[in-house]
């Protein structure tokens, strides 16, 4: 369930008695607190509604000021703007000069809509206004970044190193703005930027939550530029082993007279918790160290802080809490997301930085639970950023409220006279809509995505965004189809599989209407991925031959144990099964050891955090239709450090669903493209 934040004050007459009092002793420049305080309390021509109060009470003790910027307004503002302002054209673009006030809706402005004008007073509704004119130039902030050059010679003399120029500009925008979002693409070195960040914003503490595969990417970077003392990491419980558990809980292995199940249990009642100037923990454990209050009452929201060592950790001080990764946390009924969301909300640190070169994996829905997080000014109004960002549409909430629209509807086209909707005029379709807004229960249904521009224009003062063809640092990247044919026993089989699964969901819900377009599970994709084997087993041999490293991508352990089996002692494997050790010494073999000639990963392990840049080929023998996590992968060979072309192979059977989610990808991918620069 999404609610709207508050958009308008609650105004009481205690507030009223207030702003009369401010308005009284009001002495400052701000025309339109002249006015009132003229109309109001000396001529008495008029008394204080509620919106007067909130723009007395907000604007009493600002000064006017000046912008000088041209800015954007949205296509139905600009037609209200000529129809209000009774001019012959629709103006697109706004020159504001200063800015005198605002409130929770509106800005109040000295501005002029067409250059051989004098300037005028007006109030712009923020919803209108496009671009963000309000946020300082980051540029203009100041740091001394040959301090951190000195300071990572000084720490790590064997890895010499400076802060790359669009790196210290990364710096500038995370101090500046201090909630936002660095979405570089991957590889461009994000984890020195947020670390410099971290030690230049003179933070109390910082809490760095990754994925358990980047803790000690994370440990290493901030070694760069901060004593190893002063770093802790946070592990979990539930993946250790009795033996382990018995020795941490103190009861000596063997002796505990307990389970797996309940030792893991104590020790997550007694916690593991370290604090530290830097604390980095992992998405997985966050419900070991951090409690969603059970209800809204007072002694379940104290039980929950009382258990939260995270939250206690941020509270009253200075605090920054670092995401990376942060695309997964697009979906805001995710565990993850709720905690990190009661975190944020009960903890109220200075600074949230979210990192992540895909900000949005999927459609703008998953870009709204970000800038969610970030309190972005546009995620006020759920039901605006649905309708006007996501093609939504409304639906009653059940057949009941479906019935009630239905005879509304009829009664109101009867009143008219008139014979079916489409007859009404655009006015009395008006006068239909707010009469089903009054009495009808809706729900918001997300569609696709529409106003594309414009929501890139209204947010893209919280990210900051360089891609790696920016620098011109790079060779060539490669995206290269092969596709193949299945034999036509292979083609039955695979016929049989869908079947079956279209019976199986049919079963399940018979008013179901399946697409074959847009479904991503069943059996059906695991035969698949199977059949793909020898096909990338044979590409891959002859990549191996002209003594290239291969990275192989799968989705499914299946597929990926079996070509494990074939390449046996010149390959390593990398998924989530495995422990953050063993992921470690998979990547160090790769990189460092000649005799490994592959790795293969499970495509949400092996996306995240590494530098494969010792090879330039990477194969997909599966692949997600979510494009960011696809950009993930291809981005571990085509980071800062790669010397070579890079070549990535997307392989797919033709006439299957594959195909289809191939064209899928491409298509969201287009989407993704327009919104973030």
């Amino acid at each position: 369930v999404y609610l709207n934040k508050s958009l308008v004050m609650t105004i009481g007459i205690e507030e009223k008695t207030k702003a009369i009092d401010l308005l009284n002793n009001y002495e400052g420049r701000n025309p339109y607190l002249i006015k009132l305080k003229t109309d109001v309390l000396i001529l008495k021509k008029s008394d204080l509604n509620d919106f007067k109060t909130e723009y007395i009470l907000k604007n009493f003790n600002k000064q006017p000021k000046l912008i000088k910027k041209n800015v954007k307004i949205v296509d139905w503002y600009g037609e209200k703007l000529k129809e209000d302002w009774k001019i012959d054209f629709v103006p697109k673009v706004l020159e504001i000069k200063y800015l005198l006030g605002e409130t929770d809706t509106t800005y109040h402005c000295l501005i002029k809509y067409r250059k051989n004008m004098d300037y005028i007073y007006t109030f712009l509704n923020k919803k209108g206004v496009m671009t963000d004119f309000t946020v300082e130039d980051y540029h203009d902030v100041q740091v001394d970044f040959d301090r951190y050059d000195r300071l990572q010679q000084s720490r790590r003399p064997d890895k010499i190193r400076f802060v790359k120029p669009h790196q210290k500009e990364a710096v500038q925008f995370l101090l500046s703005r201090k909630k936002c979002v660095l979405a570089d693409d991957m590889g461009l070195g994000k984890s020195l930027s947020l670390s410099v960040a971290a030690i230049e914003g003179n933070f109390d503490c910082v809490l760095i939550i990754c994925p358990a595969s980047l803790k000690s990417n994370w440990f290493e970077e901030l070694t760069y530029f901060v004593p190893e003392r002063e770093i802790s990491i946070i592990g979990g419980f539930t993946g250790m082993k009795k033996n382990e558990l018995e020795k941490y809980l103190g009861y000596g292995i063997g002796k505990s007279n307990k389970t797996v199940s309940e030792l893991q249990q104590e020790a997550k009642e007694r916690g593991k918790w370290n604090e530290n100037r830097f604390v980095i923990v992992n998405y997985d454990i966050l419900d070991e160290f951090c409690k969603i209050p059970k209800s809204r009452k007072k002694v379940d929201i104290e039980e929950a802080e009382k258990n939260s060592p995270l939250l206690q950790f941020i509270s009253n001080k200075k605090s920054l809490i670092i995401v990376d990764e942060a695309h997964n946390l697009s979906n805001m009924k995710s565990q993850q997301y709720k905690i990190i969301n009661t975190l944020i909300r009960r903890g109220k640190p200075h600074s949230i930085y979210l990192s992540t070169g895909t900000p949005i994996t999927n459609n703008p829905l998953n870009y709204f639970n970000l800038l969610s997080l970030i309190d972005v000014d546009i995620t006020e109004d759920w039901q605006y950023y649905i309708e006007h960002y996501c093609e939504g549409f409304k639906m009653p909430i059940n057949d009941e409220e479906k019935e009630k629209k239905k005879r509304i509807t009829e009664q109101f086209i009867k009143s008219c006279k008139k014979n079916t909707w489409y007859d009404l005029t655009d006015a009395e379709k008006k006068q239909l809509n707010d009469e089903l807004s009054r009495k009808v229960k809706f729900r918001w249904i997300p569609k696709g995505a529409s106003n594309l521009d414009e929501l890139k224009e209204r947010t893209s003062h919280v990210y900051l965004r360089r891609t790696k063809e920016d620098f011109n640092e790079l060779p060539e990247k490669h995206v290269l189809e092969r596709i193949y044919l299945l034999t036509d026993e292979e083609k039955a089989e695979y016929d049989r599989l869908w079947g079956e699964y279209e019976r199986e969901k049919l079963e399940e819900n018979p008013d179901k209407e399946l697409n074959k377009e847009l479904l991503e599970g069943g059996l059906y994709r695991k035969y698949l991925s199977n059949r793909m084997v020898p096909h990338t087993i044979k590409f891959v041999d002859k990549c191996l031959a002209k003594n290239e490293k291969v990275v192989i991508v799968c989705c499914y352990d299946e597929e990926l144990y079996t070509l494990r089996d074939y390449y046996k002692d010149i390959c390593v494997i990398y998924n989530g099964k495995m422990s953050s050790k063993e992921k470690d010494k998979a990547k160090d073999e790769f990189i460092n050891n000649p005799d490994i000639k592959v790795i293969i990963g499970n495509i949400d392990s092996i996306g995240v955090g590494l530098t494969l840049t010792v090879s330039r080929v990477l194969i997909f023998n599966n692949f997600s239709f979510v494009p960011g996590i696809c950009r993930q992968a291809e981005d571990r060979i085509y980071r800062i450090g790669q010397q070579r072309e890079v070549f990535i192979y997307y392989q797919f059977f033709k006439d299957t669903q594959y195909e289809k989610m191939w064209n899928t990808v491409l298509r969201k991918e287009l989407t993704i493209n327009q919104i973030i620069k």
